[in-house]
């Protein structure tokens, strides 16, 4: 047995296998875990250009849409908003944060450093659980360097 091999076993067991790290969860796991809690819909976009990170299952939503959000939120306007081929009234925009609603339901929109975290949801879901839901994957994110 060989030294250099007994090394490179070592070295191969400690570099798969002891290294820790922080693993992050998929963008898709992000996007799936803001819908578990009630929401219809969820998306996670580039806040430099809109490309999807990630988004739900039947999520309407585009990249398109998301780069008007990101327009929206940088101009604090209080204008209509669209996504997934639905205009929403705005109720507020402080920039980093935007509500909006249609009908029965609405749109939660928060913007970290390097993202933008949409959750939409229908008339069997509070606004207030929306919020809460989008804003704490913002902090989360923010919190994560994202």
């Amino acid at each position: 047995f060989h030294f250099s091999s007994y090394f490179s076993v070592l070295f191969f067991f400690f570099f798969f296998c002891c290294r820790r790290e922080k693993r992050h969860m998929s963008w898709q796991a992000y996007s799936d875990q803001i819908t578990e809690q009630g929401i219809q819909h969820a998306g996670l976009y580039s806040l430099e250009n809109g490309a999807e990170w990630a988004k739900s299952t039947n999520n309407p939503g585009t990249c398109a849409d998301a780069q008007k959000l990101i327009q929206h939120l940088n101009t604090t306007s209080t204008e209509r908003v669209e996504y997934g081929g639905k205009k929403y009234i705005t109720l507020r925009n402080s920039g980093d944060v935007l509500y909006g609603k249609l009908g029965g339901g609405g749109i939660t929109v928060a913007k970290t450093t390097k993202a933008i975290i949409v959750g939409v949801y229908d008339d069997s879901c509070q606004p207030g659980q929306c919020n809460k839901v989008v804003e704490r994957m913002q902090a989360y994110l923010i919190e994560n360097g994202f």
